[in-house]
């Protein structure tokens, strides 16, 4: 049975691996991404050749997550799956980041995905279903030397998860 599937980060990585598969295999993919007329054109331009929607959004952005998630339910009518895949890496001593590397990486990793179930899940509820994704890491349950911050941020993303799990 096809799906309705918003991707978030779906201009590179897993993001436009997923959005490729699963529109190769019948369902209805909106890859959301920043710029996709600027610097992401050329993989904005792939996807929609694959038949992909795309969708300008920035999971930083309130309003620009507001507009995404409306624009695709105006499209669309209903929404089946989210998957939030945003996300940035990041390696180093954990002291030499400052504060405001810290934030940004946060600012992605988790509230990204905390302003996206924001925006579905009213949908969700009212369609009486739907399900969310959020793509993690290993590093979200173990930690290695160098990966202090991103590790946080994905054991944020681990504990944000199950307390919409629950």
């Amino acid at each position: 049975m096809s799906k309705t599937v918003l991707i978030t980060g779906a201009s590179s990585g897993f993001g436009r691996d997923t959005a490729e598969t699963l529109a190769k295999a019948g369902h209805r993919v909106y890859a959301a991404m920043r710029e996709p007329a600027g610097r992401n054109r050329q993989p904005a331009e792939a996807l929609r050749a694959l038949g992909v929607e795309v969708v300008e959004l920035d999971v930083t952005d309130d309003v620009s997550v507001e507009r995404g998630v409306a624009s695709v339910l105006a499209q669309a009518k209903h929404l089946d799956v989210i998957v939030n895949n945003a996300g940035i890496g990041s390696a180093g001593v954990s002291e030499s980041f400052t504060a405001d590397q810290a934030r940004a990486l946060f600012e992605v990793n988790v509230f990204g995905v905390q302003r996206m179930l924001r925006a579905v899940l009213p949908s969700f509820r009212r369609q009486g279903q739907g399900l969310a994704i959020n793509i993690g890491s290993i590093l979200g349950r173990v930690t290695f030397p160098f990966f202090g911050l991103y590790g946080a941020s994905k054991f944020a993303l681990e504990a944000l998860t199950d307390s919409y799990r629950y």
